[in-house]
């Protein structure tokens, strides 16, 4: 862009504010800057302000989604540039089926080369030991054979007469929901008003002082973030495609390597773009967006909840990050979207589980697994990490004006699967950093089906850090369902107190966290962690046991629950290890623990 252009900040974000929320109301760029710092600089009125009526509230929102919205397109100009810069394709509806299979084979032979590659030079300048190099053997050669059916599987599925033909007999069948939630069309009907209305105010109370001991996994709220995980699956990504495309093809007048990492809503779009090009890109984000995200829109309407995008995370593929927030409360909730089961992309992620250094990203952490962190704290470009940090700042900077002064809102962590990896190292960044600005108190994580993601010195510093603050008790659930092959069949020596193996040896990974192995009442759920040496944990809820299965009983006399059969699917060998991943499964088995004090698991 020209310097012309760059000095005319004012009347560029105000085009790029009503080109992206189709409304009259404007913002200043002094508005878009002193939000999106890494610190803010405003404070709440002295006084405990009148209670806003719903006109404020909703033009608080759109300023809220407006600031979001330009984020999110900051994320899309930088993954065009990107994609220029090394002459990849098109993404939209031009894309075919054979330049997905193309790009999934050359995504597969890179995968084998930085694998392999990395265990030869550990081998040849001796920084592997036996037992190591035996442990990266282990681990690179049964992922290059998964993989291998796995990119089997993805061209498979995503072959367009197997997709029209699935849609044409399934899609009335699953209700037309994802292939993570077909197994049960109703998922979303099954959380009542009045237990999201519990959750919800749930989220957003003070802290308990006498929350330390015992800590209490909160069955509301777990059911409630359970819910919003699964629904971060029913995005349709088209829009976000054709919006890249508009990026990759538009011409741009200056390089990007100097704006990469700002956090200033619209400021890569104005460092690269002409107005009119602007306008072009978000134009075509906002085009199909409202239908993309219509299941989300819907049942977050239904349950007085808003919803925006906050990160692509750095890819194209059907990862992202999205905040959740009641307009009238004090939280907001960060959520992680897991691994979409015929993107080999997000395959590839999970399955890149060699040893990457975070201390410079988490002072304090030394390895954790590189997938997840290129995801979330790459070592080039613009960080999501920050870009959701600078999201969550916008949201409570809003949302506490309508509260009296010193009120703080409640940040919350969520996801599934490839989600919650991601969320447990976001999670430990804004624990460790503190910059989620002045009035957000960072709170737990409810977290389902966990992967390894840290080494043990990682995980010992995460425990100490949980324990660090005695005013605010913080948890990181992690909530697994029977013997789900995600969060238990990757080796977890790095969880166990009495063993352990060298730092490079890849089979010391572990999780971050205390996991809640759910079972079914009257037995009580199992916990496990070093955290669970210094506190009890005690499921609980609003509601009594009688409430909850009366509750539960009108769910399955409306035909809302899962199939049984589904659920038999669980005790299959091998697949029984599979369908337990399920969200639907997850939900199931919730529904089904126990108001009871936890046991802890032997090693």
């Amino acid at each position: 862009m020209s310097s012309s252009n760059v000095s005319k900040d004012s009347g560029s974000n105000g085009s790029l504010l009503n080109g992206l929320s189709k409304q009259p109301t404007a913002l200043s760029v002094s508005d878009l800057i002193d939000t999106a710092g890494p610190e803010s600089t405003s404070q709440p009125t002295p006084e405990a302000p009148k209670p806003r009526t719903q006109g404020e509230i909703a033009e608080s929102t759109k300023r809220i989604k407006s600031k979001l919205r330009l984020l999110q397109a900051d994320d899309i100009a930088q993954l065009g540039e990107d994609r220029k810069s090394k002459g990849y394709g098109l993404l939209g509806t031009a894309v075919t089926y054979g330049e997905t299979v193309s790009f999934n084979l050359t995504r597969y032979i890179r995968y084998l080369f930085d694998t392999w590659s990395t265990f030869v030079i550990g081998c040849i300048t001796g920084k592997l030991n036996p037992s190591e190099a035996f442990s990266v053997i282990f681990f690179s050669a049964g992922a290059s054979a998964v993989l291998i059916l796995i990119f089997t599987w993805c061209t498979i599925a995503t072959y367009p007469p197997i997709v029209w033909a699935y849609n044409l007999l399934f899609g009335n069948i699953s209700g037309h929901l994802s292939l993570v939630n077909s197994c049960n069309p109703n998922i979303f009907k099954c959380l009542t008003q009045e237990q999201s209305e519990v959750a919800k105010k749930k989220l957003g109370a003070e802290i308990d002082p006498n929350g330390h001991n015992p800590r209490i996994f909160d069955l509301d709220i777990a059911k409630l973030l359970l819910q919003l995980s699964s629904l971060m699956y029913e995005r349709d990504i088209k829009p976000m495609h054709n919006a890249v495309d508009a990026a990759r093809t538009t011409s741009t007048s200056q390089s990007s390597s100097t704006i990469t990492r700002s956090i200033t809503p619209g400021a890569v779009l104005n460092n690269l773009f002409a107005v009119t090009d602007i306008t072009k890109i978000l134009n075509t984000l906002d085009a199909d967006s409202a239908a993309g995200e219509a299941p989300i829109h819907k049942f977050a309407k239904e349950h007085g909840i808003c919803f925006a995008t906050a990160s692509e995370l750095k890819t194209t593929s059907q990862a992202y990050c999205s905040l959740f927030w009641d307009p009238t409360g004090t939280w907001v909730l960060v959520a992680f979207k897991g691994t979409d089961p015929t993107s080999f992309d997000e395959w590839t992620t999970d399955f890149t589980a060699t040893f990457e250094d975070c201390s410079e990203d988490i002072p304090g952490f030394r390895f954790v697994h590189k997938g997840f962190k290129d995801r979330i704290l790459p070592s080039t470009g613009r960080q999501p990490y920050h870009s959701i940090a600078a999201a969550v700042r916008i949201v409570c900077d809003e949302l506490v004006k309508g509260h009296a002064a010193g009120t703080k809102i409640n940040v919350w962590f969520t996801g599934h699967s490839l989600g919650t990896a991601i969320a447990s190292l976001a999670y430990a960044k804004a624990l460790v950093a503190k910059d989620l600005g002045p009035y957000a108190i960072l709170r737990d994580a409810y977290v389902y089906a966990t992967p390894i993601c840290a080494d043990v010195h990682s995980r010992l510093f995460f425990d100490s850090m949980m324990q660090e603050d005695p005013n605010v008790p913080r948890t990181l659930f992690r909530v697994t369902n029977r013997n789900d092959f995600v969060a238990t069949g990757l080796p977890e020596i790095g969880d166990s107190r009495t063993r352990g193996l060298g730092k490079d040896n890849l089979f010391n990974f572990s999780h971050l966290g205390v996991e809640i192995f759910m079972k079914d009442h009257p037995n009580p759920c199992q916990v496990r962690g070093d955290q669970v040496r210094q506190f009890k944990i005690h499921v609980k809820s609003a509601f009594d046991e009688s409430m909850i299965r009366k509750m539960r009983a009108k769910i399955v006399a409306r035909g809302y629950n899962q199939l049984a059969v589904l659920g038999w699917l669980q005790y299959i060998p091998i697949i029984g290890r599979l369908a337990a991943h399920g969200t639907t499964n997850y939900w199931e088995q919730l529904e089904r623990i126990g108001l009871l004090p936890c046991v802890e698991q032997s090693d």
